[in-house]
């Protein structure tokens, strides 16, 4: 074959690997039917990809939930506790201070009735005074 001939099948051929008789027409149909199934096939796995997206999604939205509902149960008791501690600590504060008011006034008391004690005692006599008078022969 002379190059020529050969440039002239080449024009004819879409591609080295095509055969020689290739009808247009035909190609034209397989290439849309081609086309055709591929867009189902990939329009069948985006759909089920989505389902499956939508079941996970839904799963974790259902764990979500539970997880809320049991923080929420966490801390209404979390909630009690703190206000049962509270009102104990508030209770224990107001004894002490209460104790403290008592210890206060038994301490004054106890100073006053020191102080009225001391008062009334009388200091003793310098020995002196106990002697009695002193006597000539003494002095």
């Amino acid at each position: 074959m002379s190059i020529q001939e050969q440039s002239r099948e080449q024009s004819r051929r879409p591609s080295a690997y095509a055969p020689m008789n290739l009808n247009p027409l035909r190609l034209a149909n397989a290439t849309i039917q081609a086309v055709d199934q591929l867009g189902a096939a990939t329009s069948e796995e985006i759909e089920k990809t989505a389902d499956e997206i939508m079941r996970g999604a839904t799963e974790v939205a259902a764990k979500l939930r539970e997880l809320a509902d049991a923080i929420r149960e966490h801390t209404e008791i979390a909630n009690a506790q703190v206000e049962s501690f509270c009102s104990k600590a508030t209770s224990v504060f107001e004894r002490i201070v209460e104790l403290q008011d008592k210890l206060r006034a038994n301490e004054e008391a106890l100073q006053a009735a020191q102080a009225e004690k001391a008062e009334d005692e009388a200091l003793p006599l310098p020995a002196f005074i106990k002697k009695g008078p002193a006597e000539a022969s003494e002095l």
